[in-house]
């Protein structure tokens, strides 16, 4: 059995990542922040931690980029949860759903879901968006409050263990709404070896701070032709405007075998290079 810690509490989406890549016969723990995941990965606490990093709507979550840099840690996995939003609400017995909105005056969850929807806020514009900590514990301040003005968005199966019925199911603006959550641990050598089925690498790297920099490191990859997924740049603090860059790519059996020396290549046009993992690019999978 490990150990496996999350953002939030039980129901949140990052929960449901954990139970669909480990499997339930674990322990997962939730934790308040985001930082709090990363310190007990690097402290040995846990052995593993579900971080989401990325949504097909929303964008990027930044300071997560940042706790990778940071911390020690390694990144082991990734995985696709389509995200399905529902309204929840506390339970009244044989009331009909327009009657039920209309009560509905003030709608909690994290500041990203209810960005995710907009649509639904446009249509019934006299519930008021308050922002919350995550979506899971949004529903067991709904379900505590025992309050009928109050409603939270959240998961299926935040709406099950906090008892609250799902008033509107699928609000999310985008049906494709998916969120991409990176699987890490300790980071056990400095020198990462490549897992035998890994075919997707995450870096983080630094640049002089001159003309072409970034182009010239990044042709080093396209000369290989291996597939750049995703780039993102974040501030080096103590340096304004100057930069770092989160990098993901795909490689393939043949690049697989040359990757140490093209890396070792493109180490040679960076000031800073820290291999975050090889590993296996992740599903895409549902609730």
């Amino acid at each position: 059995m490990k150990k496996i810690v999350y953002q939030g509490t039980s129901g949140a989406y990052s929960h449901i990542t954990g139970l669909k890549f480990f499997g339930k016969n674990n322990l997962f723990l939730g934790k308040k922040e985001f930082k709090n995941i990363f310190e007990d990965v690097d402290k040995n606490k846990a052995d593993f931690a579900i971080v989401p990093i990325e949504n097909s709507l929303a964008g990027s979550v930044y300071e997560n980029y940042d706790y990778l840099d940071k911390y020690n840690v390694e990144v082991v996995g990734e995985i696709y949860l389509r995200i399905k939003h529902n309204l929840l609400s506390v339970k009244i017995k044989n009331l009909p759903l327009n009657q039920r909105l209309k009560l509905i005056q003030k709608v909690y969850s994290h500041p990203k879901a209810l960005e995710q929807c907009q649509n639904f806020f446009e249509k019934y514009p006299w519930m008021e968006k308050v922002n919350f900590y995550d979506t899971a514990t949004s529903a067991e301040f709904v379900k505590k409050s025992e309050n009928i003005s109050l409603g939270a968005i959240a998961s299926k199966l935040a709406g099950k263990i906090y008892n609250l019925d799902i008033i509107l199911s699928g609000i999310e603006d985008d049906k494709n709404n998916y969120t991409r959550f990176l699987i890490i641990q300790k980071r056990k050598n400095k020198n990462l070896t490549i897992p035998s089925k890994a075919n997707k690498c995450s870096l983080i790297f630094s640049l002089k701070h001159k003309p072409g920099t970034l182009y010239k490191a990044l042709f080093v990859l396209s000369q290989f032709q291996i597939n750049l997924t995703k780039i993102e740049s974040r501030p080096i603090i103590g340096k304004p405007f100057e930069y770092k860059f989160y990098v993901d790519f795909e490689f393939n059996s043949k690049i697989k075998n040359k990757l140490e020396e093209i890396l070792n290549i493109f180490k040679k046009q960076t000031t800073k290079l820290k291999v975050l993992g090889y590993y296996s690019k992740g599903k895409y999978v549902i609730e």
